[in-house]
């Protein structure tokens, strides 16, 4: 499929085709039937290290090594527009609502908020964290950008008040390598270089009082990825062990 690591993909066009991105420097599309790219986006020049669709699937927006978050059209092909960094920029998201896009960048560990259409930056938070981040996303309600980072912690920063609302510092005990919510928004799963996965009840607050859901003993190596089931009834979870667990 690419010539070097992948580094993203999703489901897209009601699974109907596949969304990926690349160390080789390019974005494809996959009929998932045929099994052959029908599109290949080739404008960065340094590694990919993620790609992202708006909920309508029209447009991709992609982050890479080469200090840029790019937007493409997916119908014509063609790039919207490119936002330059001051470094490499690790992750990028979209809102669900289509509206905004948050980068993450490890020149002073910046995530950045940015208008989807015009490309404008609506907020840029330097020093957020104090090591690179790993994954920077939006809460299914876009009001809140979550980040983490190999400084071991989780923010979330409000839109709103244009402020942190929240910072877990002792969650987990090595970088914590991504995030993802429930649908619904209520949970938060982290997962970790220290073996675990942890799950987050965001919505009441109750992780500030009690501890968080810990996922151990399902990987003998650092976990690197984690996503919830649509019902959020199961998480699945991927380690440097080559291992992919399911969980309750």
């Amino acid at each position: 499929g690419h010539s070097d690591t992948v580094s993203s993909c999703h489901f897209c066009f009601e699974d109907t085709k596949i969304l990926s991105c690349s160390y080789d420097r390019t974005v494809k599309l996959w009929d998932v039937e045929k099994g052959f790219p029908i599109e290949v986006f080739e404008e960065h020049t340094a590694p990919i290290s993620e790609c992202n669709l708006t909920p309508d699937d029209r447009r991709v927006v992609t982050s890479s090594y080469d200090n840029t978050v790019k937007a493409w059209d997916m119908e014509t092909g063609k790039m919207l527009w490119t936002v330059e960094h001051e470094g490499i920029v690790t992750s990028c998201n979209i809102s669900c609502d289509g509206r905004y896009v948050v980068s993450g960048s490890d020149k002073e560990n910046t995530i950045c908020v940015f208008d989807a259409v015009s490309a404008t930056v609506v907020a840029h938070i330097q020093g957020h964290h104090k090591s690179t981040i790993t994954r920077c996303c939006f809460d299914p309600d876009n009001q809140r950008v979550t980040s983490v980072s190999y400084d071991k912690t989780v923010k979330l920063w409000d839109l709103l008040t244009r402020s942190t609302s929240i910072t877990i510092n002792e969650g987990h005990s090595n970088a914590i390598s991504d995030c993802c919510f429930t649908s619904d928004g209520h949970y938060l799963c982290t997962a970790s270089w220290d073996r675990s996965l942890k799950i987050w009840d965001i919505k009441t607050g109750e992780f500030q009082c009690h501890e968080p859901v810990s996922l151990n003993q399902g990987h003998e190596g650092s976990v690197s990825s984690c996503c919830f089931s649509q019902d959020a009834s199961l998480v699945v979870s991927g380690g440097y062990d080559k291992t992919i667990a399911i969980w309750d």
